[in-house]
């Protein structure tokens, strides 16, 4: 799932309906994510919709949740000094979070499934994937750490398992400007300091765990081949950030121009890991990455290494028109593609929910990927 804050919303009404059409595949009325994927993984608000994906909560639980949510983190809260404190109290944030994720570490939760989330560590300039598979390299701890004190007790850096749930998913989601950096005790007495994932290059982290359940070092060590491995990526909604009146009469604040390059590289990211995942996967339904291009098919360098299949409602006019009935007007986009209107969360899931009607079917999920009695994990 991608990043995109109180946009997580239409996420949510396109997981509702992988859900349903789970459910009908397999006749199982009470069937949830967890059930049939064997990781599911988060970048910003998509790490809030992972976490609650894989402890086995419904689609239905996390509406409710973004319902409940949106209202407390992002209204009042007392006057804020811009450019200086964050809009949002990160307090809020970090209390919901923990009200519904509670005290459990990566290694002591209920997973029913394999989780991941990416946060962006600032103090060391590096991107952080963390999961709760016991066999990542820093589960334990530094292994090269290990290896020279046995005793656990004289070790200073925590290992994975230990690092509380709550504060991981926190980290993931505290986006710059929005929220404040997140610290999260990395050595005995000193901490990382992180914000959001979305300002790495995995505001749309499929790409990322693709190579997460692939490459041995995160310990999963999943096999390739498009009969064996499926992705399904989930969109909040991004648009396309273009500015055409800048061509004949060009912003002159610095400060716009430089939210729309961050804006625009977010944006840009995202068709890359679209692009790669389809160029060496094959796809049911392929997504269209621009004119040039346009959907990759047919153009494997190779055997295909997985099978890919994306969904989104981008909130652009010509895209809803094109597959929505009863689109909402144009007027309304700006205001539904803001990451901190909470207003707008019941407008967005019923778009992802009706979108999802479109886009998702049942034959995308192919008999090769059932569910066996065991978890490759």
């Amino acid at each position: 799932m991608d990043g995109g804050g109180v946009r997580g919303a239409l996420a949510v009404g396109i997981i509702a309906r992988i859900e349903q059409t789970l459910r009908e595949k397999y006749g199982r009325p009470d069937l949830v994510l967890s059930d049939y994927f064997d990781l599911i993984g988060g970048t910003s608000t998509g790490a809030i919709i992972a976490a609650g994906l894989a402890l086995g909560r419904s689609a239905d639980s996390l509406a409710d949740l973004y319902r409940r949510l949106g209202p407390r983190v992002f209204r009042g809260g007392g006057p804020r000094v811009p450019l200086v404190q964050p809009r949002f109290d990160p307090r809020r944030l970090e209390t919901v979070i923990k009200e519904e994720l509670g005290a459990a570490t990566l290694g002591g939760a209920a997973w029913k499934t394999g989780f991941a989330a990416i946060a962006k560590r600032v103090d060391t300039g590096s991107s952080w994937v963390l999961t709760n598979c016991p066999r990542a390299r820093y589960w334990e701890g530094d292994p090269e750490e290990n290896a020279r004190e046995p005793d656990p007790a004289r070790r200073l850096t925590l290992p994975n398992r230990d690092y509380p749930l709550a504060t991981v998913v926190q980290a993931s989601a505290a986006a710059p400007f929005y929220f404040d950096i997140v610290r999260l005790e990395v050595t005995h007495n000193d901490s990382g300091a992180f914000f959001d994932g979305a300002v790495t290059p995995h505001g749309n982290p499929a790409m990322q765990l693709a190579m997460v359940a692939l490459a041995p070092p995160f310990g999963f060590g999943w096999q390739s081949g498009d009969d064996k491995l499926l992705i399904v990526s989930v969109g909040t909604g991004q648009a396309r950030p273009m500015r055409p009146e800048w061509a004949s009469r060009p912003a002159r604040l610095a400060i716009w121009k430089a939210i729309h390059a961050l804006t625009s590289l977010s944006y840009d990211t995202s068709q890359l890991a679209i692009s790669m995942l389809q160029w060496l996967g094959t796809s049911p339904q392929p997504w269209i990455v621009n004119s040039e291009v346009g959907d990759f098919s047919g153009m494997n360098p190779g055997p295909p290494l997985w099978t890919f299949v994306r969904y989104d409602a981008p909130l652009e006019a010509r895209w809803l028109a094109a597959h929505l009935d009863n689109p909402p007007d144009p007027s309304l986009l700006p205001r539904l593609s803001r990451l901190d209107d909470d207003r707008q969360v019941p407008a967005l899931y019923d778009i992802g929910l009706r979108a999802g009607e479109r886009l998702v079917k049942r034959e995308h999920f192919a008999d090769c990927f059932d569910p066996g009695p065991t978890s490759p994990a």
